[in-house]
């Protein structure tokens, strides 16, 4: 071998060698610059599934607190009373067949009155249906008592619910119906006549009632079984979680709940494995971060949070938006960095080439914290006030009316809450129309605030029906605010509302026990509104704080 072939070979090695460690340094700088995109793009986006997880849990939270508050408050009322100890009285009913206990039962004068009256209630309530079941578990009064699928006459001792209800808790459990073979959330309370346990009265809400909990991307929603119950994409309806309690159910628990016994896994699984292999670029920190769902489709973030004494659980699985962008992005830093590295000329435009995909990078990471601020802004404004009428939006109402419970033990001070509906509110929107009904609204929130004062607040809790909160106020003085709101509104007439609208108020007035929860109070609250109602409307009612039979706050299931 001539010293010529030697030369060349050791500049051939050291070219081959500058290229190797070009190569090297291109891939670290390109690794570098691409997880910092990476970086800035997963802690945005996981702020925000955060808070939209976060918020779907409090809407679930206060829909169901909300729901929860119609059979107990329902299950003090005397006419229930009456008819489920009118029910305990009659004779053996279980010897019979199904059909010829409906019968039976639709043959008595008093369960027929109570089927017609729980019918009202549940077109008032927005509920799907409203069972009242006897001491031995047997439906003897039914809102759907006069359609061809009842109620009336089925045996319900085996259902979850009613068991606790008979037991003399709170039931509460998501199911299919055995009946109507239509999924939904059972509330139960238990009913009692002079402290005996006479029955319990059962409600039921759809889910279609409340697809809101799933509105946004990605989300979906399981049951305390971890079978998932709704989602945004509904075709994964029917799914079970991993690891879910579903599982350790034999066949016949899973069919009696939801009328099927097969619970296909919907896999969200851990992305790091696979990360390890495609993109080992990621370091493990991130990738522990990220899922992918049934082995495909881009990395994924996953967020999941309990729905605040709901029973269900709230999940978001967000596909990373920029993965593939980083992907290639970081391929095309690679060679050019590489490229830049070998040669002096080229070296320029790459810095340059560089320093705009810096400033686009960052640009949109800034956009990303832009839109969040954005969106935690709108969240925040749209968690607070009512978009139609100004007032506080339920769920705030409610976390305001709370704090006031805390402030007012602290502080030894009364504390009022009333209720107020506008009577015949679906007439008016028959007769002139929404918008008629929408300008009515907001004349009686408008016409509220002349006589409340600062320190005062009223919330819209939905439809027509309004929560008003009345700090350092004694229940006499809370009844005579109610009676000023109700002169004021008489009195005063809205120039955007027709002469023929003639808009009138009930209102239900409680004061504050010592040993009220927010469901107790607002209850108790509500019982009052009930008896304006059935007092012939247009009136104000109080209801002492002493009488009321407290809700439970127990987790309960079917």
């Amino acid at each position: 071998m001539n010293k010529k072939t030697l030369h060349w070979m050791m500049i051939g090695a050291s070219a081959v060698m500058g290229m190797l460690v070009c190569w090297l340094v291109a891939g670290q700088v390109a690794d570098r610059m691409v997880l910092h995109d990476l970086n800035d793009t997963v802690r945005g986006q996981s702020q925000l599934s955060l808070a939209t997880a976060d918020n779907i849990a409090q809407i679930i939270a206060s829909d169901l607190s909300m729901a929860r508050a119609i059979p107990a408050t329902l299950a003090e009322t005397p006419v229930i009373q009456r008819v489920l100890t009118q029910a305990y009285r009659l004779p053996e009913k279980r010897a019979a067949q199904e059909s010829e206990r409906r019968a039976r039962l639709l043959a008595v004068p008093a369960l027929r009155r109570a089927d017609a009256f729980l019918h009202d209630v549940r077109g008032f309530a927005g509920l799907d249906n409203m069972w009242l079941v006897d001491t031995n578990g047997l439906c003897v009064a039914s809102s759907d008592a006069f359609e061809r699928l009842s109620c009336v006459g089925v045996d319900l001792a085996g259902r979850g619910y009613v068991k606790e209800a008979l037991l003399g808790a709170y039931g509460q459990m998501y199911a299919v119906g055995r009946v109507s073979g239509e999924n939904g959330v059972f509330l139960s309370a238990p009913v009692y006549s002079d402290g005996t346990l006479v029955g319990a009265i059962v409600a039921k809400i759809g889910l279609r009632r409340l697809r809101h909990w799933v509105a946004a991307p990605g989300s979906f929603v399981a049951d305390e079984n971890g079978v998932i119950v709704m989602a945004n994409e509904s075709r994964f309806e029917g799914y079970r979680l991993p690891g879910a309690r579903i599982t350790h159910m034999d066949a016949t628990q899973r069919f009696d709940s939801y009328r099927r016994s097969s619970f296909p896994v919907l896999d969200i699984a851990p992305l790091r494995p696979r990360m390890a292999r495609s993109a080992p670029w990621v370091p493990a920190a991130l990738a522990n971060q990220m899922v992918e769902l049934q082995a495909a489709g881009p990395p994924s973030l996953y967020i999941m949070r309990n729905g605040i004494n709901s029973g269900f659980s709230v999940h978001l699985l967000t596909p990373i938006a920029l993965w593939q962008h980083l992907v290639d992005e970081r391929i095309n830093i690679r060679g050019l960095t590489f490229a830049a590295l070998m040669g002096s000329l080229l070296l320029a435009a790459t810095i340059a080439a560089s320093y705009r995909r810096e400033k686009r990078h960052h640009g949109e990471a800034r956009r990303l914290a832009s839109e969040l601020q954005a969106s935690n802004a709108q969240l925040s404004a749209e968690a607070r006030d009512d978009a139609l009428t100004g007032a506080l939006s339920r769920r705030y109402f409610l976390s305001l009316l709370q704090r006031e419970i805390d402030a007012a033990r602290t502080r030894g001070t009364p504390l009022c809450v009333a209720i107020a509906d506008l009577d015949h509110f679906k007439q008016i929107n028959d007769r002139f129309g929404h918008t008629i009904g929408d300008y009515a609204l907001e004349h009686f929130v408008g016409r509220c605030r002349t006589v409340l004062r600062a320190t005062d607040a009223i919330g819209r809790l939905g439809g027509e029906e309004f929560a008003i909160l009345l700090p350092a106020t004694s229940l006499a003085e809370g009844l005579a605010v109610a009676e000023r709101i109700r002169d004021t509104l008489r009195e005063e007439r809205s120039p955007r509302l027709p002469d023929a609208v003639d808009l009138r108020v009930s209102i239900g007035v409680t004061g504050l026990a010592d040993d009220d929860t927010l469901e107790r109070f607002i209850s108790r609250a509500d019982r009052a509104l009930y008896n304006a109602k059935a007092a012939g409307r247009d009136r104000a009612a109080a209801f002492a704080a002493h009488v009321a039979v407290p809700p439970s706050n127990a987790a309960v299931h079917r």
